[in-house]
């Protein structure tokens, strides 16, 4: 499918030399973080949607997109200064406390002529399948959400709450930083009330119910 862009980068595109750049600002969201990442490859920081995106040393792989197949794409960021080690590892206690929720990045490519404009000249989201650090790289595996894993029917009935914790269908707003999703647990921070589990259900068995 022919990839469409702004008139004005096709137009800078077009030309035999130009002062624009193109260049990847990428959002990457983690679920243990408040405000997601926003870094940019470009020689400087960059205004862009009303957020600043940060210079920092990164390097992509070609996105190949294959029929009958997940696109798949390696993202290496710099991890010299331990800033995304630091976010790794909070998110790895983040998911064994409150369970799994993915990373979510988002790529887009922009042209520096063209940052009035909200709309990216491309956009691509994928999930993070696989983190590795070494002392100079943070190395992302991404795929794009693959809708054979996904469960169904969408909701269990357990004795568990199936809310994260502190989410908006948990409702909590304390000071406390875990639970282990029992109506005991719930009851003592005094948010029974919001408890999504199903405590009439017996201990044999899972039931479904979509």
């Amino acid at each position: 499918m022919p990839l469409t862009i702004s008139n004005v980068a096709m137009e800078e595109k077009n030309k035999i030399a130009t002062n624009s750049v193109f260049f990847i600002a990428i959002e990457i969201i983690i679920p243990s973080i408040a405000t997601s990442v926003k870094i940019n490859n470009s020689d400087s920081d960059v205004v862009w949607n009303s957020s600043t995106w940060v210079k920092f040393p990164l390097e992509l792989d070609e996105i190949v997109e294959k029929a009958g197949e997940v696109p798949q794409v390696n993202l290496r960021v710099s991890n010299v200064n331990r800033a995304l080690e630091s976010y790794i590892q909070q998110y790895d206690l983040y998911c064994k406390t409150n369970g799994f929720q993915p990373i979510t990045i988002k790529m887009y490519a922009l042209n520096s002529l063209n940052l009035a404009s909200p709309i990216a000249e491309s956009e691509h989201e994928f999930i993070l399948e696989k983190p590795t650090l070494t002392a100079e790289w943070a190395t992302f595996q991404l795929g794009a959400s693959n809708p054979f894993l996904r469960r169904f029917p969408l909701h269990r009935i357990m004795k568990t709450c199936r809310f994260i914790f502190k989410s908006t269908q948990c409702g909590y707003t304390g000071t406390i930083s875990n639970c282990n999703k029992t109506i005991s647990r719930c009851r003592q921070l005094s948010n029974s009330s919001r408890f999504g589990g199903f405590i009439g259900v017996g201990s044999g068995g899972l039931r479904l119910a979509d």
